[in-house]
């Protein structure tokens, strides 16, 4: 179950939660059974003609369908200053709590990780990320939300309209969620050696792919080759006698055309990484080889590891970066970027 923006104007927010594929299911299942449970009232009343019973057989019937229009809504209102969370059935608000903007002393961001022991064992098991937000205040909150960029954009928005602090969790340690506070122990971290984070030229930072000069590069860069010349081997020497009979020759050059051009793109990807450039006011993100997405120096806040995943976190949202990056290796990212931020 996880909150997700349904409505958002420059002075409202509003969230709602449907609840998970497993509710959904469960509110299908139950929603079928009312339906049958209905039926069999309907078919009572046309076998004896008596109202009363297949009336209350029906009313049960219709019961079962509740948890299908359930509703948990959380509403944030600037204009008010408060924060009001509601669960509803058919549009009939059954419970309400209110949270205003004097008792909120604390906004709390943080990400866990779901799934892992059993996707450990079972490949067919898949891990699952979480974020959530937990409000200091009375009554006290503890909400999951859909994604990371969600989160920002809440967060942001009770950045610009309330008078709450605002914080991050970062392996089990709290950081005030701003430029300076998401330092480790508020002191820049050097880069690294290695060459997975590295400078790569004028106001540039590489993170992840493989540097020209290293072994990996060329292993990986001949492992590729490779196997683009033995299919276009196979293609143009011994794929007749063996496709022909069911497929034409232009298709079979077109597929080892496309095949070659993925393993290409494969490599490409691979081996450039991801890209930071400070170009005049702005900060360039490069994903491979082609995709690239550029964000004004004062709305970026920095650089953060969420659920193993490194995110270049902007009032905007937050832009993935990379996977399994060792939280120092954060740090470090965000420390090389710092001088360039407008704070």
């Amino acid at each position: 179950m996880s909150y997700k923006i349904c409505k958002q104007t420059d002075d409202c927010i509003v969230l709602q939660d449907t609840g998970g594929i497993i509710d959904f299911i469960f509110g299908i299942g139950m929603a079928a059974m009312g339906a049958g449970v209905i039926y069999l009232g309907w078919f009572g009343y046309q076998d004896t003609g008596e109202i009363f019973m297949p009336l209350i057989i029906a009313l049960v019937g219709s019961c079962l369908f509740f948890p299908m229009f359930k509703r948990n809504r959380l509403t944030i209102d600037a204009t008010r200053k408060e924060v009001v969370k509601t669960k509803s059935w058919f549009g009939i608000t059954k419970e309400k709590e209110i949270v205003t903007n004097s008792n909120l002393s604390l906004l709390e961001m943080s990400g866990f990780i779901t799934g892992e022991f059993n996707a450990f064992f079972d490949r067919q098991e898949s891990v699952m990320h979480h974020y959530a937000l937990k409000f200091y205040s009375y009554p006290e909150w503890h909400i999951t939300i859909r994604n990371v960029s969600t989160m920002i954009n809440i967060v942001m928005f009770f950045e610009k309209h309330f008078d709450t602090d605002l914080a991050l969790v970062v392996q089990h340690k709290r950081h005030k969620f701003s430029t300076k506070g998401l330092l480790k122990d508020h002191k820049p971290t050097a880069l690294p050696t290695g060459g997975l984070v590295r400078e790569s030229g004028f106001q540039q930072l590489t993170v992840g792919g493989m540097p020209f000069t290293s072994l990996r590069f060329w292993l990986f860069a001949m492992s590729t080759i490779g196997i683009s010349f033995f299919i276009s081997i196979f293609i143009l020497f011994f794929s007749e006698s063996v496709f022909t009979p069911y497929v034409s020759l232009p298709i079979q050059y077109a597929l080892s055309a496309l095949l070659i051009g993925f393993f290409s793109w494969v490599f490409l990807y691979r081996a450039a990484g991801t890209k930071l450039r400070i170009y005049n006011d702005t900060l360039i993100i490069k994903h491979g080889a082609f995709k690239e997405k550029t964000y004004k120096r004062s709305d970026i806040i920095g650089v953060v590891n969420i659920t193993r995943n490194t995110y270049l976190v902007t009032r905007l949202g937050a832009e993935w970066l990379a996977f399994r990056l060792p939280t120092e290796y954060s740090y470090a990212i965000h420390s090389w970027l710092m001088p360039y931020l407008k704070r």
